[in-house]
């Protein structure tokens, strides 16, 4: 087997999926698909696997999946779910209606003695018909024909990363589902844990018609099982101590989990299943082999973009650092972020600890730190279309690092 058959990240894990019995995740799915009449929340930390656990049970044919990360405004989801269903916003109809005349024929007389003895009369009748066929047809709104032929055909609608889907268009994507909802028709909101409650606060009459199923950031044993299920079928060999060491640093995430496994195979030349049992290592060291993984991911980019801020302010005050250095509030922010662990979840009074043993003086306040955040959350909204990095809550003072990813390269190339 070759190294991109057995780990995939990104991809669906055919050779390394773990259902994660215990939960009964798959179950619990399945129970939902079976009944119905309710609109399923399913949530979990990015990238935790909520898609491939939908995937595994609701196939691409057997459901209409749409990414919330298309949808900027209503008509986008609903002609991405016409789309995908084959279906027409025209709609027309044929009546045909029938004219039946009879014509009728004589002839009276002498005549021809080989065609009839005698005088009198001969007659007959003819009747023809002519038909004639109206079409009648209308155009039907986008939202219409969607849940037209959504009804019709009684297909699951998948919602990935419902979340990123503007809330004005939330709500009116979830008020014209309601009534589909109610007479059956199956909807999965695949969303992060904070943005659990969307639907119902998009949507009061849907309280009581949400069902919640969460999906747990995935523990350390679980992670293993990733390695231990890849390594045999590549015929290499990993002691369970160095799983374990990039386990804990997957940020209970299984495509991270994915993504080491890759590069430690990588990192020993293994491409594909050796000939003989091959032990592998960390090259050249455990610190080197994580550090050496963040310059090949994405979020270096994005870190930057992040440093950088806003570009129309050029003119930010420069901080002196505890380490003789300078740099804005933009750098700060993200080096005291990057010492807190970082954690995907992070309180203000946290950053704001950290920003003091980062800054030698002048220690931005709560309403500066926030509006550094809620520009940086923007930001990243708007980097090349992708899911944003982080998300602030301004009202709890809560930083969420939506990508593990992200978290991963500030641990490793920012945190001093």
């Amino acid at each position: 087997m070759r190294i991109e058959d057995v780990f995939t990240p990104g991809g669906f894990p055919l050779h390394t999926y773990n259902p994660r019995d215990e939960l009964e995740l798959e179950n619990q799915l399945k129970d939902y698909l079976d009944t119905g009449y309710k609109l399923l929340s399913l949530t979990g930390p990015t990238k935790s696997g909520k898609t491939v656990l939908c995937r595994k049970v609701i196939s691409k044919k057997s459901g209409i999946w749409v990414s919330g990360g298309e949808i900027r405004e209503e008509n986008d989801f609903w002609i991405n779910i016409i789309e995908r269903l084959d279906a027409f916003t025209n709609v027309s109809s044929e009546i045909r209606s029938e004219d039946n005349q009879t014509l009728s024929t004589s002839v009276e007389g002498g005549i021809n003695a080989v065609v009839a003895k005698g005088s009198g009369s001969l007659g007959g009748s003819t009747t023809s018909t002519k038909g004639i066929t109206t079409i009648y047809s209308r155009y039907d709104t986008p939202r219409n024909a969607a849940i037209r032929n959504l009804e019709k055909q009684n297909i699951p609608v998948i919602i990935d990363d419902f979340h990123y889907i503007p809330p004005e268009v939330q709500t009116q994507i979830i008020r014209s589902l309601k009534n589909p909802i109610f007479e059956g028709l199956r909807v999965v909101l695949l969303s992060v844990p904070h943005r659990a409650y969307d639907a119902v606060k998009v949507e009061s009459e849907m309280t009581g018609r949400v069902q919640q199923l969460k999906i747990p950031l995935w523990g350390t044993e679980e992670l293993i099982e990733i390695a231990e299920k890849g390594f045999p079928l590549l015929n290499v060999t990993s002691p369970r101590e160095q799983n374990r060491a990039l386990a804990d640093e997957s940020y209970g995430n299984p495509q991270l989990m994915q993504e080491f496994c890759e590069s430690l195979c990588k990192s020993n030349n293994i491409r594909e299943t050796t000939p003989d049992v091959t032990p592998i290592t960390f090259t050249p060291s455990m610190a080197g082999f994580f550090k050496g993984i963040t310059d090949k991911i994405t979020s270096k980019n994005d870190y930057a973009l992040l440093l950088r801020g806003p570009r129309q302010r050029t003119d930010r005050i420069k901080r002196r650092f505890v380490d003789g250095t300078e740099g804005d509030i933009y750098a700060a922010v993200l080096q005291a972020l990057a010492n807190t662990g970082p954690e995907m979840e992070t309180r203000y009074e946290q950053i704001r600890t950290q920003l003091r043993s980062v800054l030698d003086e002048n220690i931005p306040q709560l309403h500066e730190v926030s509006r550094v955040l809620a520009q940086m959350e923007l930001i990243s909204s708007h980097s090349e279309g992708k899911p944003r990095l982080i998300e602030w809550d301004k009202d709890s003072t809560t930083l969420y690092i939506l990508d593990p990813y992200f978290a991963f390269f500030l641990r490793w190339s920012v945190r001093c």
